[in-house]
């Protein structure tokens, strides 16, 4: 596969998170970016006996220690080999890979119907994938971001993303997850929601949440998710994640080392007009912000 840029540090500079901000935004616009960060997060799971990470590690750390300049950022030469076998991965990866795959840009839904005819909507910024050829003796779905299942009557499945699994029987649920958050809302039926160390039935009506390795249980009288209307509701949750939310609607970014992420918010946004967005989550946490250019948000605490 070419090399789609013509800057041939670019994939180790994206690697080291050496990019500047108008690179990471247009990069992270592409048709690649989905697939370069699938293949990292598949590298974790590739068997090599000629790699050993301790001894790579121990390597780089005495190079760096010969190599000290501190006015000068120096990328690993071993980012440049991996941004290198990047393209030779990809390739493979795709071309074992029998996964039929849906991706999501930003502020974008779409429906999908799986086998067994049970429907799927995915939110903004989410990726679902599940096996056509062998989904009678596998009926495994593997969600990253955000998506409303409505189970067909009879059927059964497993979701399963990085932060936790649900195992579903005829019912309609909805699943936030990120890498550090999992969230599941049961609107009709029963699920059964399983993080790494904690699970829960959850019947209609009953939440389940496991952030920072705490786990959090609430009711809603919610009959369906509210992004499905155009709002996204939250409940008493971790800012970091409404504005991970913010971010994938209306692709921006934020500055947000002047504010603290934990802190929880309630309520609700509109996915039509940005600043009024904006004005309804962060004015009652008195924070400020700022667009430093068009992309990007500065967050202030008052």
């Amino acid at each position: 596969m070419k090399n789609p840029y013509s800057d041939d540090t670019f994939l180790a500079r994206w690697l080291n998170d050496d990019l500047d901000a108008k690179e990471k935004i247009e990069f992270e616009k592409s048709q690649d970016y989905q697939k370069y960060v699938t293949i990292i997060n598949k590298i974790d799971t590739l068997e090599s006996p000629m790699y050993n990470k301790e001894r790579v590690f121990n390597a780089i750390k005495n190079d760096i220690r010969k190599n000290n300049k501190p006015a000068i950022r120096i990328i690993p030469k071993w980012s440049y080999g991996i941004a290198a076998t990047l393209v030779v991965l990809l390739g493979l990866y795709f071309f074992f890979d029998s996964s039929t795959t849906y991706t999501t840009n930003y502020g974008e839904q779409i429906t999908v119907e799986l086998l067994d005819g049970s429907e799927v909507i995915l939110n903004s910024k989410s990726i679902l994938k599940f096996k056509k050829s062998d989904w009678n003796t596998n009926r495994i779905v593997t969600l990253d971001g955000e998506a409303f299942f409505k189970v067909k009557k009879g059927s059964d499945f497993i979701v399963e993303t990085t932060s936790g699994k649900v195992k579903v029987i005829g019912t309609q649920f909805n699943v936030n997850t990120q890498k550090d958050f999992f969230e599941v809302i049961c609107h009709e039926g029963k699920v059964k929601a399983i993080g790494n160390t904690n699970e829960a039935i959850l019947t209609k009506g009953k939440a389940f949440r496991i952030t920072n390795n705490v786990v959090e249980n609430w009711d809603t009288e919610t009959t369906k998710p509210s992004w499905l209307s155009g709002e996204t509701t939250f409940t008493n949750t971790p800012l970091r994640q409404v504005i991970r939310s913010l971010e994938n609607q209306f692709n921006i970014t934020f500055n947000k080392e002047k504010i603290d992420q934990n802190q929880r918010f309630t309520g609700s946004y509109n996915h039509n007009n940005i600043e009024l967005a904006l004005k309804t989550i962060f004015v009652p946490m008195e924070i400020s912000y700022t667009f430093n250019n068009e992309n990007n948000i500065v967050l202030v605490k008052e």
